[in-house]
């Protein structure tokens, strides 16, 4: 089947092209910081329930599940693993009898904290291949970019200023 899309849209730094590279790379990083955050017994699903909780504290699995834009049955069984291996545990929401709270156990943020540790050494391995002005310019095009989709555009340090 043939390319239908216009010669500009598919040479070398046109928008497809770079749009395909950019979703590449991102791909790649997070299999690479996925299979580090194995070593500590981890993986990007259970890391980013981890982070909510470490942000927002005790949570219901619901609002874990929105926030994270997952199935509410595969947060749960993710929450079921993290139970079990003793990362987080469940306890009765005393405003809701029908709701669930989770919440971080010690060794969840021992976990955690290893966990940002890889993540952060991976990501000074890797953008250490750009020098200040570059990664200030980077930053730039990142925010600019997010900023044309409409999406929250990072703040330094990786927060997200309109984000719940």
């Amino acid at each position: 089947m043939g390319d239908n899309r216009s010669t500009s849209q598919t040479l070398p730094g046109g928008a497809v092209d770079l749009a395909s590279q950019f979703f590449a790379l991102s791909h790649g990083l997070k299999r690479i910081v996925n299979a580090r955050y194995r070593t500590a017994g981890l993986s990007m699903a259970r890391l980013q329930v981890l982070h909510h909780l470490d942000g927002a504290g005790t949570t219901r699995i619901g609002e874990l599940s929105e926030h994270l834009d997952v199935a509410a049955r595969t947060m749960t069984s993710t929450i079921d693993g993290m139970v079990r291996d003793g990362l987080v545990e469940r306890r009765a929401d005393p405003a809701d009898g029908r709701a669930v709270l989770v919440a971080m156990t010690a060794r969840g943020r021992a976990a955690y904290a290893k966990a940002v540790e890889i993540r952060n050494a991976m990501f000074d391995e890797v953008f250490a291949a750009l020098d200040d002005e570059e990664r200030a310019a980077f930053a730039r095009v990142l925010a600019r970019l997010a900023d044309t989709a409409g999406l929250p555009v990072m703040m330094p340090g990786g927060s997200r200023p309109n984000c719940a």
